[in-house]
């Protein structure tokens, strides 16, 4: 049976959203700012576990949105004796639509190093990952071909889950394309609404 409840929450804000942006956007794999870190803190106070309690929680295998699920969701984190207590499952399914900078994530051995065993990286080799997630190409390109067929794969994966409730922490623009909210040109037609 599929999850219940899919909880598609978007990043932080990150380096590359600061002025001036044409500049940012070609930095790599940026990290949150600290006002993204606090808005992520804050999600909690407006979250609580009441109403938001995931069996499962998954992101898109870049610095930011791994910063956002880790500072969203700080409870299942916490390390015992030096361990993680849970692991973020990482997407490469979830990343974002661009191929700029930004929007291309580090190398595994990168994210661990960083991370720890704090991520779950083992989505990012084998038939998903392997097949060119950071080189952009493939179902990973920027196309419209591509971004619909990789927003169903993820829809689908999610769709074969098994746990109630599942959060996946995203990108704004790609979210669009997972729930087709895109018309025959691929333009957005629809914007979320802030927490």
């Amino acid at each position: 049976m599929p999850p219940a409840r899919i909880h598609l929450i978007r990043h932080g804000q990150g380096h590359h959203q600061l002025p001036p942006t044409e500049k940012n956007e070609h930095i790599h794999d940026p990290f949150l700012t600290e006002e993204g870190i606090e808005t992520c803190k804050a999600f909690r106070q407006n979250h609580p576990a009441s109403a938001l309690n995931p069996d499962l929680i998954c992101a898109s295998p870049l610095r930011r949105t791994i910063q956002t699920a880790k500072y969203c969701f700080p409870d299942r984190f916490e390390s015992t004796a030096g361990k993680a207590r849970e692991q973020i499952l990482l997407l490469p399914y979830a990343q974002e639509d661009s191929a700029l900078p930004m929007d291309t994530g580090s190398e595994q051995a990168v994210l661990e190093a960083e991370f720890g065993d704090l991520v779950n990286c083992e989505r990012l080799v084998g038939e998903e990952g392997e097949q060119g997630w950071r080189s952009r190409s493939g179902v990973y390109a920027s196309s419209q071909e591509a971004l619909r067929a990789r927003a169903k794969g993820l829809r689908d994966w999610l769709a074969g889950r098994s746990e109630r409730e599942v959060v996946v922490v995203g990108h704004g623009q790609f979210w669009h394309w997972v729930t087709g909210e895109v018309d025959a040109e691929g333009n957005q037609n629809s914007e979320f609404l802030p927490v």
